[in-house]
């Protein structure tokens, strides 16, 4: 039976958890602003940006046997903790290496605010499992075979990379941070360093090309307005275009045999993240000259487990120094991580069906609703001929549907029974008011909004991500929060 889970409560009940329970708006509210009233009962939630208690311990306990203080950050390599330093232009950070990982320490104040953002955006923390071994003493061997498992099961999805060259690592945003950082370091030779967002995209992926002192950041709000990214790309110096196919949370998709046209014609290269539907919903690669995706969601179905994905386009005529570059700096997914990941992923075509059988009929139910002013899908918007070209036989529209309401959204959000909080694409229904997470900062203010509302969104959208539960289950859960 649907229900909504106490404030803190992590989904599943389990220490390596991916979901934390924000019930109401003002839990949202005292998350961001990290009151202490909420943060007092977190002790997990999605790992990039809540930092998981054992992973906390384990930097406790690494600072005090190197006797250091100040803001402890556990990375899981060397070579991502000198990146980073480099990045956020820290030159007094103690970086000591420990175990299978790496214990950065920084001094209080804004140079740590930023290591700590960086951290996030680039997603290499070490996970909770890899912390809890740490604690245990008892670190793990690479797990070649788990490892092989999802490489095996992702092949038939990427056809155009060899299995040896997928490339599994400890988050998404890590996939995508190495496929824009390698492209990057492809195309500056060629005086190539301007990058292209196309729509709007997930915070941290939009957040590393924004970030980049080295290059430029156009963001063109309307991923359909390839007229403009051919004025920009005409120009010569673009290295690269990021969009995502649908993009989240709008679930819009661009003409993206278009837009590989575009690219090939001007010289620059394509990013393609399909994780709002999955590697196994779109096929994507044979336009990209990378795909990388979250297989935190879908793949990980259960939510205790966070992973991405990343394939080069091997017939792509840059392929071979890109497969090079990507390597050196992707971090690999830790062995426990992997073994867990293994048994799920197989369940994937088998969970996924049955989630998008549901969330098409709840999304039917949702566009006749009277408190429901819009309903997005990815073929429920102006994008579907797209969407529809890049389908494999027999997908459907994976699991989001974002819905705009009449009435006030506070209200509605406070009465789901559910479960309520980030991520998406997991066996049981899942529901944030996603711009308020993501984007604080923005729904809070006037000029905030009217920027989201520029780019063709409502600042107070609901995001919802239909889960395993039966479907009338689901919707008299909805139809209750709706009347």
């Amino acid at each position: 039976m649907l229900h909504c889970p106490p404030l803190g409560s992590v989904i599943p009940a389990s220490p390596h958890a991916t979901v934390v329970s924000l019930p109401t708006l003002a839990d949202i509210e005292g998350y961001e602003r990290k009151e202490a009233h909420v943060w007092g009962k977190i002790s997990a939630g999605y790992p990039r940006f809540v930092r998981n208690r054992l992973v906390q311990e384990a930097a406790k306990q690494a600072a005090q046997k190197h006797q250091r203080a100040g803001e402890l950050f556990p990375v899981v390599s060397l070579k991502s903790a000198q990146a980073l330093l480099k990045w956020a232009g820290i030159i007094n950070a103690q970086v000591d290496p420990e175990a299978d990982w790496v214990l950065i320490t920084v001094p209080s104040g804004p140079p740590a605010e930023k290591l700590a953002k960086l951290i996030q955006h680039t997603g290499v923390l070490i996970s909770s499992r890899q912390a809890e071994a740490y604690l245990k003493n008892s670190l793990s061997q690479k797990n070649a075979s788990a490892t092989g498992k999802i490489k095996s099961f992702c092949a038939p999805y990427l056809a155009q990379a060899k299995i040896e060259n997928i490339l599994i690592s400890l988050s998404g945003m890590n996939a995508a941070y190495a496929a824009v950082t390698a492209v990057s370091q492809i195309q500056k030779p060629k005086g190539k360093n301007v990058w292209i967002q196309l729509g709007w995209l997930y915070v941290d992926s939009a957040k590393i090309l924004e970030k980049n002192s080295s290059t430029e950041h156009i963001f063109i709000k309307n991923n359909q307005e390839l007229d403009k990214v051919e004025q920009i790309l005409k120009e010569g110096r673009v290295a690269g275009i990021f969009t995502e196919a649908p993009n989240n949370p709008q679930l819009e998709t661009p003409d993206i045999p278009k837009l590989r046209q575009l690219c090939d014609q001007y010289g620059a290269l394509l990013v393609l993240d399909p994780s709002a539907v999955s590697i196994v919903t779109l096929d994507l690669l044979p336009y990209a000259d990378i795909v990388c995706s979250s297989l935190t969601k879908y793949a990980a179905s259960e939510g205790n487990v966070m992973a991405g994905v990343l394939a080069v386009n091997e017939t792509r005529p840059e392929a071979a120094q890109l497969i090079i570059e990507v390597k050196k700096i992707i971090e690999p997914l830790h062995a426990l991580d992997a073994e867990v990941l293994a048994h799920q992923i197989i369940r994937l075509e088998e969970v996924l069906p049955k989630i998008n059988v549901s969330a098409a009929t709840i999304a039917q139910r949702l566009a006749n609703h009277p408190a429901v002013s819009f309903v997005r899908t990815a073929e429920n918007v102006v994008t579907k001929a797209n969407y529809q070209k890049l389908k494999r036989s027999g997908a459907g529209i994976g699991s989001l549907i974002t819905i705009e309401l009449k009435k006030e959204m506070r209200g509605v959000y406070d009465k789901l029974q559910c479960v309520k909080g980030p991520s998406f694409g997991l066996e049981f229904t899942l529901i944030s008011p996603y711009l308020w997470l993501a984007h604080f900062d923005e729904v809070t203010t006037e000029v905030g909004r009217k920027e989201i509302w520029s780019a063709g969104l409502d600042p107070d959208l609901l995001r919802i991500s239909i889960g395993l539960e039966p479907v009338e289950e689901i919707w008299s859960m909805l139809e209750n929060a709706l009347k």
